[in-house]
């Protein structure tokens, strides 16, 4: 019997470790929303992008429908983690919209109580500077599948 609780002790705190353990809020971590943001921006899927912002803007009308269904399939994206709740990425992608030209997107991410949220609907202006002590980590190259 002590045997049984022991092994029923040690799985249910590999559990509970696995489940502290990860970044992932709704099944989602925070590397899915640079993703997310750039294929909703292709499709102009305003009010998808308004989900993903944390910072609500005026800009994006709710209530305007996507004008496609394109996704990319070629990018690469630099991740750069500032603390477990407040991550940076650099997303260049192909866009299938404009024929495949590279565009770069720029973006801070940060865990709230809804989930990850890109934290402004623009470019950060100070980008560089954010992460200049962060360590960069390639996620994806812009030729993977």
């Amino acid at each position: 019997m002590r045997k049984f609780f022991s092994i029923i002790s040690v799985s249910f705190l590999l559990i509970i470790a696995a489940a502290c353990g990860s970044n992932e809020v709704n099944g989602k971590g925070p590397a899915d929303i640079a993703v997310e943001w750039v294929n909703a921006q292709i499709q102009g899927d305003e009010p998808k992008m308004l989900k993903l912002l944390d910072e609500k803007t005026k800009a994006l009308d709710p209530e305007d429908k996507a004008r496609n269904k394109e996704t990319i399939k070629h990018y690469k994206l630099t991740e750069w983690k500032a603390s477990d709740e407040r991550y940076f990425y650099k997303i260049e992608y192909q866009d299938p919209t404009d024929n495949d030209r590279v565009k770069t997107e720029q973006m801070e991410v940060i865990k709230t109580d809804s989930g990850w949220k890109r934290t402004k609907y623009s470019d950060l202006y100070d980008f560089d500077k954010l992460v200049e002590d962060l360590k960069a980590k390639v996620l994806r190259e812009l030729h993977d599948e």
